[in-house]
């Protein structure tokens, strides 16, 4: 008797499911934050959170790369968001604005992309063991 299997193809997770993991990162990374000591550059002033620098601080580099590697709709995308200003009630809070990434027109691998730099900027806030050390 011949073996019989199913090979299934690799299939992501969906598009919320992602953003919600994303969104559960920012949090994390909120919460490392908490416990870090005071920095105003790092956006942690006097046991304060800024999220706004935390923000900035991640997604000012990917903004760069995107332009730098020709990826103009996500630097548009990226520009847009740093570009609203807290203070004219013009923004909203990073884990609404994750979530609205799933209404964007962007192909799957465009997608995939900003996801997957995403989740890596949030990993290094909230998983960072390295002790804390302002440059």
């Amino acid at each position: 008797m011949t073996d019989l299997f199913v090979e299934l193809p690799f299939q992501p997770p969906p598009a919320a499911a992602y953003l919600d993991r994303l969104a559960e990162l920012w949090g994390r990374a909120r919460t490392v934050a908490e416990s870090l000591p005071a920095c105003p550059c790092h956006g942690v002033v006097a046991g304060v959170i800024d999220p706004d620098v935390m923000e900035h601080n991640m997604l000012a580099p990917l903004r760069a790369r995107y332009r730098q590697n020709g990826h103009d709709e996500l630097a548009a995308l990226v520009e847009r968001r740093l570009r609203k200003s807290p203070f004219a009630g013009a923004r909203s809070a990073f884990p609404r604005w994750l979530q609205s990434l799933e209404a964007t027109s962007l192909n799957d691998e465009t997608r995939r992309i900003l996801y997957a730099d995403l989740e890596s900027g949030l990993r290094f806030y909230a998983e960072n063991t390295e002790p804390f050390t302002c440059t």
